[in-house]
């Protein structure tokens, strides 16, 4: 797997820049951008903040299948999507799943 090509791809599935990948996981932008430009493994540190950000665990980020043991296709399928929303469509989400229970 590669590391960086992960990143990128979780990037832009959510359509952020690098500008908004370093705010989200509190990073500063010079490391983002070094890390692509010099295509540098990042350390385990800033691999984690980033995983935070992505609202993943590394476990996760390394999973090659993908899945999400446990859950049905139906709940992946969720989880993916919601993954993917900014966080004030995530807030919207929430409060809508609160008023139908």
């Amino acid at each position: 797997m590669d590391v960086l090509e992960k990143i990128e791809k979780l990037r832009t599935q959510r359509k952020w820049s690098y500008y908004t990948l370093a705010l989200e996981s509190e990073l500063t932008i010079s490391t983002i951008t070094n890390m692509f430009a010099r295509k540098t493994q990042p350390s385990l540190k800033t691999l984690t903040a980033i995983c935070k950000a992505f609202e993943i665990t590394l476990s996760e980020f390394f999973d090659e299948d993908k899945s999400f043991t446990g859950y049905t296709k139906e709940e992946q399928n969720l989880i993916s999507k919601y993954r993917n929303l900014s966080q004030k469509e995530k807030e919207a989400v929430m409060s809508f799943i609160e008023k139908l229970q």
